[in-house]
């Protein structure tokens, strides 16, 4: 055999062990990696197909209350959800289809622990094969203050622990009865409102001057004389064919940054982005997570900023003060002012606590860990200054607590299509961070004023242990 004719033998049994390799990598991938990913993917039609046989785990807020639980019907066992109006987004539904932690913790649920000694013990006792169940990290006594002083307002309230990413809270409104959801579906499921939608992590608002906070950061980041510029408010702006407007238009006369911020004064913030140029506004986004989803167990919709080199100056001046295609969720918001307490280190949301198994054998239990770091300490300090000064001088006036320090951000969103969406983000206490706070108020009106939420939701975070 000629050479030449080994060497091709050579190269493609190379390339066929090659093509093999990478066959069984990728099957071991699917097989072990993403298999449980895939299980509970909403495209996957085995995730509707409950296995009868299983009487499915339970869900628990983090106290032990039962929100869902399994009974025997017949030759197979129907749900039974109990007062879990103010969590539906969260616990979700089984029928028709699956959403929430129905769906995502679905493995979770129909997983059977020492399935050969509960089927054994099944057989000689008739008795239940029972899957593991889940408990929350939310507490429902927070879950219902949320969702009363939200009324009938639509929008979502998350509260967060500052040091772990803990879930206490995330309401959505408005909301639905998973008890009734079944015979309610056509009506529900054709409701303008959109009751379905959990707008804590997949609501997109305009987030308004709450997005000030991240031209903040972009001008301490890359503007060395921050602190001692000056900005002279006369109520607008113009820039090009783009005129700037603050709330009401309230002229705010000379301020320095941290009053510019206090005042959520639009004109300074839209000349702090004009300084800044849209290719250095993207950059900071983008490392404060725009543009890429926040992994968390519900899912997530993606903050986006579009801003790039070519963007137009009106484009730009907009986005800097959070108008615009600047799109954020109460959840990543949250986590933002989570992050900014908790020494720039974003931690990882979470709302499973724990899961345990038939007999209440703890079978894992989720470790705090952290996400990414965004911010920098000395910056944090800095955020935290401005903040107070909302709360204590500023917009965020209706956040201040005689209990504690509240650091916060408001917003005022504009709406073409009514009333502007209220924002208030923040943490407390300012200096000793526990919780922070996210609160949206679609076409909110001043008896439901985002910062009174906010500031009463701190509160009863704080006192918790006196709700239980």
């Amino acid at each position: 055999m000629k050479k030449g004719s080994k060497n091709s033998i050579k190269h493609v049994t190379v390339f066929i062990v090659i093509i093999f390799a990478l066959l069984i990598g990728v099957t071991v991938k699917i097989s072990v990696v993403d298999s449980k990913t895939m299980i509970v993917n909403a495209y996957n039609p085995r995730i509707n197909q409950a296995n009868s046989s299983i009487k499915r785990g339970s869900i628990m807020d983090i106290d032990g209350y039962v929100y869902a639980y399994s009974e025997k019907d017949g030759d197979t066992y129907k749900r039974v959800y109990n007062d879990v109006q103010s969590s539906a987004h969260v616990v979700g539904y089984v029928n028709p289809g699956k959403s929430g932690i129905e769906a995502s913790g679905n493995f979770t649920l129909e997983h059977v622990s020492n399935e050969f000694i509960q089927r054994l013990s099944a057989f000689f006792t008739d008795g239940d094969v029972q899957g593991d169940s889940i408990y929350l990290t939310i507490d429902k006594d927070l879950q219902d203050i949320a969702s009363n002083l939200m009324r009938t307002n639509k929008g979502a309230v998350v509260v967060e622990e500052v040091s772990t990413g803990r879930i206490l809270a995330m309401v959505s409104k408005p909301d639905f009865d998973p008890s009734t959801i079944s015979s309610d579906w056509e009506s529900i499921n054709n409701n303008e409102e959109s009751p379905l939608l959990n707008r804590a992590v997949s609501g997109e608002y305009t987030p308004g001057s709450v997005f000030k906070i991240i031209t903040t950061v972009s001008a301490i980041r890359n503007m060395d004389d921050l602190d001692s510029l000056s900005f002279e408010c006369d109520s607008d702006a113009e820039y090009e064919d783009k005129v700037i407007h603050c709330y009401n238009n309230k002229a705010h006369g000379t301020q320095n940054i941290v009053q510019a911020f206090a005042n959520s004064c639009n004109t300074a913030y839209s000349l702090l982005g004009y300084k800044l140029g849209a290719a250095t506004l993207r950059q900071t986004a983008d490392e404060l997570l725009f543009n890429e989803p926040l992994n968390f167990t519900l899912g997530s919709s993606t903050p986006k900023v579009l801003l790039d080199s070519s963007s137009s100056v009106s484009e730009l001046v907009e986005t800097a003060i959070g108008q615009g295609k600047t799109t954020v969720t109460p959840l990543y918001m949250a986590s933002i002012a989570s992050a900014i307490a908790n020494n720039g280190i974003m931690m990882q949301p979470y709302i499973i606590d724990h899961v345990e198994n038939y007999n209440g054998k703890t079978v894992s239990v989720t470790v705090p860990e952290s996400y990414a770091t965004i911010f920098t300490a000395e910056e944090c300090e800095k955020l935290k200054e401005m903040m107070i000064a909302v709360v204590n001088e500023g917009t965020g006036y209706n956040a201040n607590s005689e209990y504690f320090q509240v650091a916060g951000k408001t917003g005022t969103a504009e709406n073409p299509g009514g009333n502007d969406h209220l924002w208030f983000v923040g943490f407390a206490p300012a200096d000793n961070p526990q919780y922070a706070v996210s609160v949206v108020l679609e076409n909110g009106d001043g008896s439901a004023n985002a910062s009174v939420i906010a500031r009463k939701m701190l509160y009863n975070a704080i006192n918790r242990e006196d709700l239980n």
